[in-house]
């Protein structure tokens, strides 16, 4: 399921959420001089857990519209490192808390026991989503969406409104790489090409190729990577399930 889908299920309550939550919400200008500013801490709960052929750890430097100052954030995998960039890629997403608290719950067999959510993830809205992140292969052979369900009964309505679950098979390897490059490209975003690139784009006939905007922008990489973050934040269109590169072809937002 994804956070769209959860959110649309859960509408009402995210309403509700939306008026108590609008002053955090207007909070849109943190590409900004914030980056110059020192990184928080990670707030996780947990510790790493012990190495694996699975495991893949690491951490990157975060600024997330819910938040004031820079964080760090670490992924204990390379699934959790590829949905981590695909919430920071997602517009209504204003705050990420990774291994938040855990959850008790009894599971179908009457035991007592302990979850840890991957990502405890925050949205415009107001709703907040507890986020589970698991190999679509693991989840088969351990029964974990029973699993699931057992912890969704035992979570308090003051911890999330609601646990997702999302395997590798919710996304392509394309999608996540298309998302981290947009989080790095953000890092060093060039306001005059952006403002060139809005000009062009109000001009223009679409459907075009990535290429034919980036010869017309005259800024080399800066242009592809102005034209890369177009698409995430509206101004353009592409299909972002497919790896991003000078043959995309693109059309204005809204036009798709």
């Amino acid at each position: 399921m994804s956070i769209e889908t959860s959110e649309r299920r859960l509408s009402a309550r995210a309403r509700q959420k939306a008026c108590m939550t609008s002053e955090t919400c207007m909070k849109d200008d943190f590409w900004h001089q914030k980056w110059q500013s020192s990184p928080r801490p990670s707030r996780r709960t947990r510790r790493a857990a012990k190495r694996s052929k699975a495991s893949s750890l690491g951490g990157t430097v975060v600024h997330l519209p819910g938040r004031r100052h820079p964080i760090i954030i670490y992924f204990e995998s390379k699934l959790e490192q590829r949905v981590l960039f695909l919430l920071l890629a997602n517009s209504n997403v204003v705050d990420i808390w990774e291994q938040p608290p855990f959850i008790t719950y009894v599971n179908d067999q009457g035991k007592r026991k302990q979850h840890f959510p991957d990502f405890l993830v925050t949205l415009k809205s107001g709703l907040t989503l507890a986020v589970a992140v698991k190999p679509s292969k693991l989840v088969r052979r351990n029964g974990f969406v029973r699993e699931l369900q057992c912890i969704r009964r035992a979570m308090q309505e003051n911890y999330a409104d609601d646990i997702l679950l999302i395997t590798d098979q919710d996304f392509t390897k394309a999608e996540a790489l298309n998302a981290e490059r947009f989080h790095e490209f953000s890092r060093s975003r060039n306001a005059a090409v952006i403002a060139r690139l809005q000009q062009i784009v109000r001009e223009t006939t679409f459907p075009v190729s990535i290429q034919e905007l980036s010869s017309q922008l005259g800024a080399g990489g800066a242009g592809f990577r102005a034209v890369f973050i177009a698409i995430y934040e509206g101004l353009l269109f592409a299909d972002k399930t497919q790896l991003i590169s000078l043959d995309t072809t693109v059309c204005a937002g809204g036009e798709q």
